[in-house]
């Protein structure tokens, strides 16, 4: 068996592919030097984010009677406004994400051999998919880019701005902002993989929670392991507090990238046109899977701690104890899942299958409207 990797070189694989969108927050004990280094990065990123959604927003407008030039104008839009959206989001929960993470840095540096153990087969389980799928994310955007070598555009994308974009040296910057833009986008849905990681180790850290439970014999060993629960409980409550709303862009943007990047798709074009959307759409489409996956296995480790504490021998303990396992039980069983009120009840593959019906059903109904076989 080769090497394994180590949990704090998945930390900072996740770390680089979020660089575009600074979403990664500083360390607490960072200097005012590195506090304004990163303040200036990400006003930079958000700054270029705008730049190029208000021109795609004005070719919105103008080409609304074009549906092909409109799904994909649509599309391409939808990725630039969630990278904006996400950035914001992480930007006003800053506070929250750098506790989260820097607990999470803290816990891998000082992990146990037999926690390290745990923490290192979470990576060798999911690293593949991590990183192919950050590849992906990277290379759509390479695609996207590479389109005017195979179509007449002159850019990337249709964006319309208000100036002359015939001359040098300024046709040049526009294509290089309009790329470096789209890096940004796939760096934002590397932000997906940011969040992956944290409900992961919260997996991991439900399993070790499992393991001691296991092990334990006497109640003040029980005890200890039932106040690790509601430790790891509320830490959980901060995650969701936090996640919440970037699951919420997440799902409005791809819905709206699905549905308007498919009718790329069935439009009479060229053959490597409509592959380039295919890609596009199916990036879309998987980015929310993203956030549902690590959710659900989150889920039923957590209720396999109530069957665990279940089965120790709480009959014959005392009283106390007894209510305790009890209760232990019970927040076992509601667990603070992430729901977004009126929307999404619970995140979840079955709410992911859903969402993909929903994308399938109004695609439908778009492409009814505008008459298309």
């Amino acid at each position: 068996m080769g090497k394994r990797i180590a949990p704090e070189r998945a930390i900072l694989f996740t770390k680089l592919s979020v660089a575009l969108t600074c979403s990664w927050p500083p360390s607490p004990f960072a200097t005012e030097t590195q506090l304004f280094l990163f303040n200036v990065l990400w006003c930079t990123a958000f700054v270029s984010s705008i730049a190029l959604l208000l021109p795609l927003m004005a070719a919105i407008y103008e080409y609304r009677t074009h549906p092909i030039v409109l799904g994909k104008t649509v599309s391409l839009a939808s990725a630039v406004a969630q990278v904006t959206i996400k950035m914001m989001i992480c930007r006003f929960q800053q506070k929250r994400f750098q506790l989260l993470y820097f607990e999470m840095e803290n816990f891998c540096k000082r992990a146990t051999k037999t926690e390290r153990m745990v923490l290192e087969r979470y990576v060798e389980k999911y690293k593949y998919f991590h990183g192919v799928y950050i590849l992906w994310c990277f290379l759509t955007t390479a695609f996207v880019i590479c389109g005017p070598l195979y179509s007449s555009q002159t850019f990337p994308t249709d964006a319309i701005y208000p100036f002359s974009l015939k001359y040098q040296p300024l046709k040049s910057l526009i294509f290089f902002h309009q790329s470096l833009v789209g890096f940004q986008a796939s760096s934002g849905m590397g932000i997906d993989i940011q969040v992956a990681l944290l409900l992961r180790y919260m997996t991991a850290r439900f399993e070790l929670l499992g393991m001691q439970l296991r092990n334990a014999r006497s109640n003040s060993e029980l005890n200890a392991c039932i106040r690790k629960h509601i430790e790891l409980l509320r830490y959980m409550k901060e995650i969701r507090l936090c996640v919440k709303y970037l699951v919420l862009a997440t799902m409005a943007t791809t819905t709206i990238a699905v549905i308007f990047g498919s009718l790329n798709i069935i439009a009479n074009q060229p053959l490597i046109l409509k592959a380039l959307y295919a890609i596009v759409v199916f990036s879309a489409a998987i980015e929310f899977f993203m956030y549902a996956w690590p959710t659900e296995n989150l889920m039923n480790m957590n209720m396999k701690i109530g069957s665990i504490v279940y089965n120790i021998d709480w009959y014959n303990r005392n009283i106390r104890m007894q209510r305790n396992i009890f209760l232990t039980i019970l927040r076992s069983q509601r667990l603070e899942t992430i729901r977004i009120s009126g929307i999404m009840t619970k995140l979840s593959l079955s709410h992911y299958a859903k969402f993909l019906y929903a994308s399938i059903s109004y695609f439908n109904a778009l492409r009814i409207m505008i008459g298309n076989p």
